[in-house]
């Protein structure tokens, strides 16, 4: 079954709608088993939604909050996903929610991954809700076309939750080309799945992705893994 695709006219209105959509998702999980895991992406479009998540009354005490994926850089970086969380996400209410960090102090990715496997596992068995991003060369989380470690990312040999990224030689990463993120596994065994795009390029991306290889454009392996628990978000 396919992926539900809904178009907004503005973005406020994509935002006011994502916001319930996550909202309503944390509720039901608190409400069926008394706590709920909510992982995130990062980059310029989630910043909007977490100042409304942010507000919103929420047993947020019972919410624990991580990550899609994270550059290898210091965790207070201007260029860190947790900079942006923790900023735009974890104040007012939301400031009661727990946060589970992707980056540690291990000087490369790779020899963090057993840690933040071990730490992310009972987060991601299986994700309540996630939001997930697209960038204009087709990645999702920090799956980048023909990325070092993209096969083990997609299907890990152990099942794995979290994995390396090299992304050196991937214009869609920009300067900080190490990286960890959720595999396929985490990902795509999520029970809501929200995609926020915005603008005509992005909806052009999409299309383009749906008939590409998964390793040309890895945002394919997500979508159509998901399927039906996959709400992709547009708005011009």
């Amino acid at each position: 079954m396919k992926h539900e695709l809904s178009r907004f006219d503005t973005r406020d209105a994509a935002l006011d709608f994502s916001a319930r959509f996550v909202a309503g998702g944390l509720e039901n999980a608190i409400a069926d088993r008394g706590r709920a895991d909510f992982l995130t992406s990062g980059g310029s479009t989630p910043g909007p939604l977490f100042d409304r998540l942010s507000g919103r009354d929420l047993p947020w005490e019972c919410v624990s909050v991580g990550l899609v994926d994270e550059r290898w850089v210091p965790p207070d970086s201007e260029e860190a996903n947790e900079t942006l969380v923790r900023s735009r996400l974890l104040k007012g209410k939301a400031g009661a929610a727990g946060l589970i960090p992707m980056k540690t102090g291990a000087i490369d990715p790779r020899e963090a991954v057993a840690d933040r496997n071990a730490a992310y596992s009972p987060h991601c068995s299986p994700i309540d809700v996630i939001l997930l991003g697209m960038g204009s060369d087709g990645h999702t989380a920090s799956w980048f076309p023909r990325s070092k470690g993209l096969n083990a990312a997609l299907v890990p040999p152990n099942g794995e939750v979290i994995a390396a990224i090299d992304a050196t030689g991937c214009p869609g990463a920009g300067a900080n080309t190490q990286r960890l993120t959720l595999t396929g596994p985490a990902v795509t065994s999520a029970r809501m799945a929200l995609m926020l795009l915005f603008g005509d390029e992005k909806l052009e991306v999409l299309e383009r992705a749906l008939a590409s290889d998964p390793q040309d454009m890895p945002v394919r392996h997500a979508v159509d893994k998901l399927g039906p628990r996959l709400t992709i978000i547009w708005a011009p």
